[in-house]
């Protein structure tokens, strides 16, 4: 599995990652990190790190809407995204300051014990956190009076591999009649890590429970521009660099 990605195609243009992460080179020029996000930061709206990744390392983004419905309906993608939005249009709700309090104590509380389960799983197996296919084999090891049902997202405070680790557990909305709904979290900062600290413009990489999939955004309350990931992203550079910015909420399916 690729545990980084190295191809970074921006509107149809190939950018290369150099191994040591320092250089991202197209055809025309090399860049630093800090230089290309200086070039691009805020022009690149959308990135999306498909499921094939974790084969060929490769993310995609786009400056804007029109580009990113274009590559969709290109490689037969745009139907689950359209899905996608008539089912966001669908649940979406006006709720009173009360409920909303409610909903965000609900999460807080979930949240500690997604991410207390996660940690204790770990420490059980004597896992590290990137040996997700060791994970992985243990769940498949089916009990019918015992079945781990999750589908959950865990952001992560530094790249792998490090010491001490610093993450929080989201997760993922329910299945019904075959289909996936999501969930949402407004505000990364009033989550908590093991340090005490909330998670707001922290993350630096991601690791998934195997089907989980979802979007992250540079602003509160779903807004900004968004990565969606279909599967574990090692780091977060290309993407931050590129944003500019980092990540303050987060959907997961």
């Amino acid at each position: 599995m690729v545990k980084d990605i190295l191809k970074y195609v921006v509107d149809g243009e190939d950018y290369s990652i150099s191994e040591d992460r320092k250089n991202i080179t197209s055809r025309k020029k090399k860049y630093t990190f800090e230089d290309f996000g200086e070039e691009k930061g805020g022009t690149i709206q959308f990135i999306i790190v498909p499921r094939e990744a974790a084969e060929d390392g490769t993310a995609y983004g786009f400056s804007t809407e029109e580009k990113l419905e274009t590559w969709l309906k290109a490689t037969n993608r745009f139907g689950e995204y359209k899905r996608e939005k008539e089912l966001e249009k669908r649940l979406k709700k006006e709720r009173t300051p009360e409920m909303l309090e409610k909903i965000k104590q609900s999460q807080i509380e979930e949240v500690k014990k997604t991410t207390e389960k996660y940690e204790n799983f770990l420490k059980k197996h004597n896992l590290k956190p990137e040996e997700t296919e060791k994970r992985r084999e243990i769940l498949e090891d089916y009990d019918p009076f015992f079945k781990y049902k999750s589908h959950s997202l865990y952001l992560w405070d530094k790249v792998f591999p490090f010491f001490p680790w610093l993450f929080i557990g989201l997760r993922g909305g329910h299945s019904y009649c075959g289909k996936r709904y999501y969930r949402d979290y407004p505000d990364l900062g009033i989550f908590k890590d093991q340090s005490g600290r909330g998670f707001d413009n922290r993350a630096s990489a991601l690791i998934v429970d195997c089907g989980s999939y979802g979007t992250l955004y540079t602003d509160k309350y779903l807004k900004g521009a968004w990565m969606r990931f279909y599967t574990h992203v090692w780091t977060f550079d290309f993407a931050t660099y590129s944003f500019n910015n980092s990540f303050s909420s987060a959907r997961v399916y």
